[in-house]
């Protein structure tokens, strides 16, 4: 049986790759930073990983929120991506799938596809793609290894912070989108996201590089609109123009930072809401076999707005095509 580490299991993503993996027939250890039902490894990543059992497959999930700042990230992400690295090479563990961003392309022009110029915008990308070039390095130093990159594009989910916070809003009276409302980008269910590492593990070869999204991108002033019909908001998304988002974000920032608290909207926030990223999953289909149960956001939002007062399913099934 093929065994697998699932990094930052307790998380929202991580929930999901960890139903898919076990139902498709995987072995699976879950790491979390702090003791929980279905947490076999408890450990910090901001330290060497020591622990965990040896295993065929990680996948690295772990990280810190995307509006972080670039120190916080550093703290985080890099030396979560570092430890796991090293950790894999004392112990032999040939194989790591990564969850990359979409933010790595920057402002994208046209539908990215993998080869397209990574210039991006936000501290959040530049450290995914630093990342990257850890994973590259990983499998160049020794023959038989294989780093699947996967660069997912907007995750949505019941459970998930970007729905959970829009139907917050939603439903107090408040929710604007920022600018114009009209960039585009690309939407993917969680489900989808933990069947995409699924079909990774069963395919991928040496060093890759995969976007992960539905095959329609859409707008933040459409998915906006349609979560709010669902919901039956009583007042619809707002716009909110560029100056007026960039001082709403800096003002909620400052009264979080008084407050001792996360703040939710940052300018890193606001500047990733208002650059296009969408993204063609075309390689995904055609080389790992990925087939999307949700092939656009309208799909995945059917099952979420249930979804927001029935509990969730238990992950989709396996959706890879057959080598």
């Amino acid at each position: 049986m093929t065994s697998l580490l699932v990094t930052g299991a307790a998380g929202f993503i991580g929930q999901s790759v960890v139903r898919a993996a076990r139902a498709a027939g995987y072995k699976v250890f879950t790491q979390g930073r702090r003791a929980a039902p279905g947490i076999d490894v408890v450990c910090d990543l901001r330290a060497p990983l020591h622990n965990a059992p040896p295993a065929d497959w990680v996948v690295h999930l772990a990280g810190a929120y995307a509006g972080a700042n670039r120190d916080e990230l550093e703290e985080k992400d890099f030396a979560f991506a570092r430890h796991v690295l090293a950790w894999a090479t004392a112990t032999g563990v040939q194989n790591i799938a990564f969850a990359s961003a979409a933010e790595v392309y920057g402002a994208v022009a046209g539908i990215a596809t993998e080869d397209a110029p990574t210039e991006p915008v936000i501290p959040y990308g530049r450290m995914k793609l630093r990342i990257e070039g850890l994973l590259a390095e990983f499998v160049a130093a020794a023959p038989g290894r294989t780093a699947a990159v996967l660069r997912l594009g907007e995750v949505y989910g019941v459970q998930g912070r970007l729905i959970q916070e829009l139907s917050r809003r939603l439903r107090s009276g408040f929710c604007p989108w920022f600018g114009s409302g009209n960039v585009p980008l690309s939407f993917v269910h969680v489900d989808d996201v933990a069947q995409a590492f699924i079909c990774a593990m069963a395919r991928a070869k040496g060093f890759g590089i995969w976007n992960v999204a539905d095959d329609v991108p859409a707008t933040w002033k459409e998915f906006l609109g349609a979560l709010s019909q669902g919901l039956e908001a009583r007042r619809p998304p707002v716009r909110l123009p560029l100056i007026l988002a960039h001082a709403y974000a800096a003002g909620t920032s400052l009264a979080a930072g008084l407050e001792g608290r996360p703040a939710v909207v940052t300018p890193r926030i606001v500047r990733l809401l208002t650059t296009s990223k969408p993204l063609s999953n075309t390689s995904l289909k055609q080389t790992l076999g990925f087939k999307p149960l949700y092939p656009g956001y309208g799909d995945g939002l059917k099952e979420l707005l249930h979804g927001l007062s029935h509990d969730a399913g238990n992950g989709a099934a396996q959706r890879c095509a057959p080598a």
